[in-house]
């Protein structure tokens, strides 16, 4: 069963104004890699976020995705994709 992936408002809005060849790579994995994954866990470039149970992040250049993932409801929700220098500031 594949897990259910679900999209913040404010992600799909920062994810508009990032530049164009970073959010290409950001549409490509959250749009068509992540709904299709059996196991998240497993995808190369997600990594945890120390301190947190369930938030995690991948890397696209100097920009990173802040995730959540919730195992009891196997779903998995793309909260922020911001700069580097920003992403731990705002996220989680």
């Amino acid at each position: 069963m594949n897990w259910q992936v679900v999209y913040k408002p404010t992600f799909l809005r920062e994810l508009a104004r990032l530049p164009a060849e970073v959010r290409a790579r950001v549409e490509t994995f959250a749009f068509e890699v992540m709904p299709r994954t059996t196991n998240p866990y497993a995808l190369s470039g997600v990594e945890k976020l120390k301190g947190y149970r369930e938030y995690y992040k991948v890397r696209f250049g100097d920009y990173r995705i802040g995730l959540r993932f919730d195992k009891k409801a196997k779903t998995i929700e793309f909260c922020r994709v911001l700069h580097r220098r920003d992403l731990y500031r705002y996220f989680p």
